[in-house]
């Protein structure tokens, strides 16, 4: 697109920073900073955010595809930079067409945030619709009360799958089972036979589980043990050696202290009686312990990032517009 400068009267890309004829700014010029500037870029970017499929968002990165429904970027064989739009007829409208490539990305990187937010938005209210049609249906059934309770005590106890809440699911599920029978006992609607064996049911489930959780629980407490002398760190009964000339630690494998012989002390995690000269660095600030168990979000906007759980329909996208 050209545009008319303030001082000359001149006409240039409006993607130029400056007027070519007397050196002007161009006040309206979109940077990009932050964002991919690349196709390169905003490939990893679209990959980086777990994205679907192309075939299944319509958004072409590095790709002249012809089909109808399409948004794409590519680098024709001129050296120009082509942003484009293939509408339901087939009909292209081409957005921009140049030799900025940062400019040309950018503008696709917005349709496509702007795309995002906008199947975002579909999802959440698809679920609200569908979530507030269930609840009505399941205004005249048993496990109105028993099932919401029962199973998201249950789902945030595998969700922590890994820790001590695991073991204690029936110290938490049996009292809001009994509550919730309770109040569907007390509801006319509801059959109370099919009330009671609903609950002595669910009962039943917590307690397994809960065996199931104490079961599963670590032999060793998670922490720290001096072990002849050399200090190791147990994590869910996994063990690691520190080595104080890298002053790190290293996945040692196998229980250091299976000899009935072997003389140990423990320091256990979070106590106020840890301490060890000779460990420099403690397990959870190690180089060892950040690659291997920390993770950090580096991208350029999170927001962006995409749940496995929504679905994409590119269906309803405006294919009948220009942009």
């Amino acid at each position: 697109m050209k545009k008319v400068c303030d001082y000359c009267n001149s006409q240039y890309d409006d993607t130029l920073e400056k007027c070519p004829n007397c050196g002007a700014p161009n006040d309206n010029v979109r940077k990009a900073t932050g964002v991919p500037t690349t196709i390169e870029e905003l490939k990893k970017w679209y990959d980086d955010h777990h994205l679907p499929p192309e075939d299944v968002t319509r958004f072409f990165i590095g790709k002249n595809i012809k089909e109808p429904k399409a948004f794409g970027i590519y680098k024709d064989d001129s050296g120009d930079f082509v942003v484009y739009k293939n509408k339901a007829n087939g009909q292209r409208a081409v957005r921009y067409k140049g030799g900025d490539e940062s400019y040309a990305v950018n503008e696709l990187y917005q349709k496509l945030k702007d795309e995002i937010v906008r199947q975002k938005a579909d999802n959440a209210a698809r679920r609200s619709g569908q979530s507030n049609h269930r609840v009505g249906k399941a205004v005249n059934r048993t496990w109105n009360y028993i099932r919401y309770g029962f199973w998201g005590i249950i789902g945030l106890s595998f969700a922590a799958a890994y820790s001590n809440i695991f073991q204690y699911v029936a110290w938490v599920a049996v009292p809001v089972i009994l509550y919730c029978a309770w109040r569907a006992y007390k509801n006319p609607a509801f059959n109370k036979k099919n009330v009671i064996r609903n609950a002595i049911i669910a009962i039943i489930a917590a307690v397994i589980l809960t065996l199931v959780g104490v079961l599963l629980q670590p032999v060793n407490k998670d922490g720290y043990y001096l072990i002849n002398g050399n200090t190791y760190y147990s994590r869910y009964d996994s063990w690691y050696a520190y080595d104080p000339e890298i002053d790190d630690w290293y996945y040692y494998g196998t229980d250091p202290y299976i000899g009935s012989d072997t003389e140990y002390t423990d320091y256990y995690e979070g106590s106020y009686s840890y301490s060890d000269d000779s460990i420099g660095t403690s397990f959870t600030d190690s180089d060892y312990y950040e690659e291997n168990f920390s993770s950090s979000d580096s991208d350029w906007d999170s927001d962006s990032d995409w749940d496995s759980n929504d679905s994409w329909d590119s269906g309803g996208s405006d294919w009948d517009s220009d942009w």
